[in-house]
């Protein structure tokens, strides 16, 4: 799908200044990046909202502007598997570059959200015309391939606490993105939320992030919701044990 009319100069350039915040994009000329903000669109999530509903096909990729949203899936009894919660400054939906490869995960505001939708025929007929661009897209997509095979890996692999290290990591370096530099140490995630990521009891998310807290690695938050990563070298540490 692609939006029939152009956008306003004001509404185009609230777009442009969005994506600009993207590290996809950060190296993307100015005009490249003036003609994408024409060919979408931005639209507000209240908190809890599905981004697409069910049995909508249009092929758009979201970048989020601000809030966050989260990606996962439930089986047929309630179980669910969150795959990655993402904040402000990322893409996500880049599967509808390809033509004929379908999503298999839902995607919902975690909290308030503002979100670009930006048609994925538009922005792949401008990427071929700049082939060059193609890069940023690659970096970010084998960055996250590397991370979901060490996801498998330790699955069968890695101890709990282990992979509650990579999974915090992956958070802290948002979840693949193209920069490769930690951006966020405030994640706003629930002990609820890492349980589903792990697959492990939510009770058990909660005593690795008080060993954590205790070997200084996590500051000390009030609530469920707010991960707070003091010490990012003894996480890395962590996550590198075997």
């Amino acid at each position: 799908m692609e939006y029939p009319q152009p956008v306003s100069q004001s509404t185009r350039e609230e777009i442009e200044h969005g994506l600009s915040t993207c590290a996809v994009f950060l190296d993307w000329p100015k005009d490249r990046l003036r003609e994408l903000a024409n060919a979408a669109r931005a639209r507000h999530y209240r908190r809890r909202t599905p981004l697409v509903s069910r049995g909508n096909h249009q092929r758009e990729v979201f970048v989020i502007v601000s809030g966050s949203i989260e990606i996962a899936a439930t089986n047929a009894a309630g179980d669910k598997y969150i795959l990655s919660v993402l904040g402000a400054g990322q893409i996500t939906r880049m599967v509808h570059l390809i033509d004929d490869m379908q999503p298999i995960f839902a995607f919902d505001a975690r909290a308030d959200s503002h979100i670009i939708h930006i048609p994925g025929a538009a922005m792949r007929r401008i990427l071929d015309a700049e082939p060059v661009l193609w890069r940023s897209i690659a970096q970010t997509m084998l960055r996250r391939y590397r991370m979901s095979a060490e996801i498998l890996q330790d699955q069968v692999l890695g101890s709990v606490r282990r992979r509650t290290a990579i999974t915090l990591l992956n958070m802290v370096y948002r979840y693949g993105d193209a920069s490769g530099a930690p951006c966020d140490t405030e994640l706003r995630v629930s002990q609820t939320d890492l349980a589903n990521m792990l697959g492990v009891s939510r009770q058990t998310v909660g005593k690795e992030l008080a060993q954590f807290k205790d070997e200084g690695v996590l500051g000390c938050n009030e609530g469920y919701r707010l991960v707070t990563v003091v010490d990012l070298a003894r996480l890395h540490r962590i996550a590198a044990e075997d």
